[in-house]
Parts: C-alpha cells; structure tokens; sequence
C-alpha cells in the first residue's frame, strides 16, 4: 500500500465532500410561501447526478489509458458491487435527511459511519487498532462533535449535548429524517470497509463499477422516497440550479469520490475513518468564508449554552433571499423556534430599501466615506425589530434578547452605530 497516495487521495475526497453543502444549496430551489420555506428532497437525485458524472468520466479515462481489456477482463466480486451500492445509498440518504431533521443530527449520525467501518475492519480483516490511531479516531470524532455544535461547553454550565432524539412540532418528519441519517451513517461506513478489499483491481477499473452501482443504490432510494415520502422531481430545477447541479456532480462526484476509491486501497480503515472528518471542517470554513455562518450571533449564542428563539422580518424589503437565508442558519445551527414576522415599512418609505428610490451601486470608497446617512438605510428598522423581539420574549418568558448588527462595518447607519 502506498500511504502517501492514500493520505493524498482521502484528503483530497474530504475536501471535495465538505464542498456538497455549498453545491446543493444552489443546487436545490427553495422558496418562501406564508413565511415557510419549501423544501424540495432532491437528495437522491444529486446523489445519483454525482454518481453518474463519475462513471462517465472514468469510462473516459479507461478510454484515453486504454484498459478496456483490464475493464472487460477484471472480475466484478460482492464487495466491489456491495462498495459502490453502499456510497450511493449514503449520499442519497444524507442530504434528505438534512431537510427532514435537525442538520446536527443528521451529521452527528452519518459520522458515525467511520467508527463503524474501523470496527468492522478490526473485527473481519483483523486490521488493529493502534493506540496512537485510535487517540487520533477519538479526538477528531470529539472535534467534529464541536465543530457542528453538537456538543457545547459554557464555563456556568460546562458541557451540554444538542442532539434531538424525541420529537419536534416544527419538523413533522423528524422519525423519518433520523432514519435516514442513521441509514447513510450505516451504508457510509460499510462503503469505507468493502474499500479494503480488492486491492488487486486496476484504480480505474474499480471507480468506474464503484460509480456504476453507486447510481443503482441512488436512484433504488429516489424510487422508494417518491413512492412513500415525497414525489420531489428534477422539474422544479432552474437553469441556474442546474449549473450548481453540474460543479456538485463533478468536483463532489467523480473528483471526491473518484479519489475515495483511491484511498481505500492504500490506507486501513481507522486512517480513512481519521482523515474522512476533515470534511467537517472545510464545510465549516465554506460557512463562515461564503454564507459568514459562524459569525452570526446566533452561532454565538448557542455557544452560549442558550436555548435560542429566532425572529426574521418580512417587512417590504426588495427581495426575500434574507429570508431563506435565515431559514437556513436556524436550521443549521438549530433554534427551539423560528418566527418569520410581517410588517410594512413601506407605510412609511424614505428608503431605497421600502421605497421606489433608486438603490446606489458601484460607489466608490470616497463616496462611501463621505458621510451622510445612505439611502438604503430603514428609518428606525432596527428598533422596530426590537420592540418586537421583547413583545415576543414577554411571551416566552425569556430575559435575554439578542440583535446581530455590523458596527465595523455600518457604512452610516444610524442604528448600526456602537452603544
């Protein structure tokens, strides 16, 4: 086994997979209908969409290497078909199940998939578990636990666990999400065990199959899933979902799990089931560089240790991407509650924002400096938004009310300024 390619390789896959989340989001239409967001389950699809990108491109490289003989000739055994079945499966599962339960549940339980791969190899292939490798299986399992906030500590009440396991009013499905989660956790860890064997077959040769009955196992879950839970079909993709669909099927198909493949023949399963969690952490990197997740003060809260409420506002403004926005950080980083309230700003106008004024574009840094309140500023939106936050919070009970707004950088928003 050559450890240097397989280290190479499975960083790479990680990198490629902590990718999917910024993918599909584009991928998937969503749209706001009375303040709810529609949630599309394209899971299996994508899934499928990856799986099949991949095989094509390997029968490319198979043609520009020339193996068709290795491909005509290699025999096709029960774990190379149970291995690409396995993926594909998993994959379908996951991104379903993150529309259908908590996305730290649906993590939490699609992880646990390298440790059961580790203790299927100790048990069948008699792969030992150093003690070096298992401290490193421990702290990265630990680490990926914090990482999605599953796991919280606060220096008042030390740790505290958010994983939901009984039910949730505002996620009818919840049973049925937690099943799948815990199935792409199952049917992952299998695919890293059935990657240890075959060690003979040709690289190529092997991802082709592997991405062949990977889009069976996908496109067996999409059947099941429209015959008994959603009938969610490609038909509500726009062109534009279609173009993230096709960078998720290349870079997270056959680039991530084409080097998965690669990985699994030259590393044993607890170095897969260790470096597979980097994939957590370039998915948290993707959330605060492009979607500046981590730096909401929500994430800032539930560090926190409290057990947050969240309140949007539909109040007239120009667009509605604020608000699926805001769907989707509360149900990344999990609210006991989201309230999406109407109010008309635009009663009153005197902004661009709530008003027919022209919205400025392409200033430059002198005119931003230049002073004066812009025109894209809400009079007194701010302290709206509050006096509802507390009208709410008398409800609740609660003695805590946060607002996230940008004194760095407020651009001369009167209410944006520092107390």
């Amino acid at each position: 086994m050559n450890k240097r390619l397989g280290f190479g390789a499975m960083i790479a896959s990680a990198t490629g997979m902590g990718l999917v989340g910024l993918l599909s989001r584009g991928a998937v239409p969503t749209h706001v209908v009375d303040g709810e967001t529609v949630k599309y389950v394209l899971g299996d699809f994508l899934a499928f969409g990856r799986m099949t990108t991949g095989a094509l491109g390997f029968i490319l490289i198979i043609f520009l290497m020339k193996k068709w003989t290795a491909l005509r000739t290699t025999r096709v055994s029960f774990t190379v078909v149970a291995g690409g079945l396995a993926i594909g499966m998993s994959l379908a599962l996951y991104v379903s199940a993150t529309l259908l339960t908590t996305i730290a549940n649906a993590v939490f339980l699609i992880y646990t998939g390298p440790l059961f791969s580790a203790i299927l190899a100790w048990i069948f292939l008699g792969e030992k578990i150093s003690l070096r490798n298992g401290l490193f299986l421990l702290m990265v399992f630990g680490g990926m636990l914090l990482t999605i906030g599953l796991v919280t500590y606060t220096a008042g009440s030390g740790f505290s666990v958010g994983l939901q396991l009984g039910t949730d009013p505002d996620l009818p499905m919840k049973a049925v999400g937690d099943l799948m989660a815990l199935g792409s956790g199952v049917f992952y860890g299998l695919a890293l065990f059935f990657y240890r064997y075959r060690g003979d077959m040709d690289s190529a040769v092997r991802g082709f199959w592997n991405f062949v009955f990977g889009a069976v196992g996908a496109i067996s879950i999409m059947v099941v899933r429209m015959l008994f839970l959603d009938q969610s079909t490609p038909s509500v993709m726009t062109a534009t979902n279609w173009a993230w669909a096709a960078a998720l099927f290349l870079i997270c198909g056959f680039f991530a799990i084409g080097f998965l493949v690669v990985a699994g023949k030259n590393l044993s399963a607890v170095e897969l089931s260790v470096v597979a969690y980097w994939e957590t952490v370039v998915a948290l990197f993707i959330g605060f560089l492009v979607f500046g997740e981590t730096m909401t003060v929500l994430a800032m809260m539930r560090a926190e240790g409290y057990a947050p409420y969240a309140l949007t506002f539909r109040y007239g403004q120009r667009h509605a991407a604020e608000l699926a926005a805001a769907q989707r950080v509360a149900e990344t980083l999990g609210v006991a509650e989201h309230k999406i309230a109407d109010i008309d700003l635009r009663l009153f106008g005197g902004s661009a924002l709530t008003a027919d004024i022209e919205v400025p574009h392409a200033r430059s840094e002198e005119e931003m400096a230049a002073g004066g309140i812009p025109v894209t500023y809400v009079p007194a939106r701010n302290t709206i938004f509050l006096s509802f936050a507390l009208a709410w919070a008398e409800v609740l009970g609660a003695y805590d009310i946060f607002l996230g707004v940008n004194a760095v950088d407020y651009s001369g928003y009167p209410d944006c300024r520092p107390a």
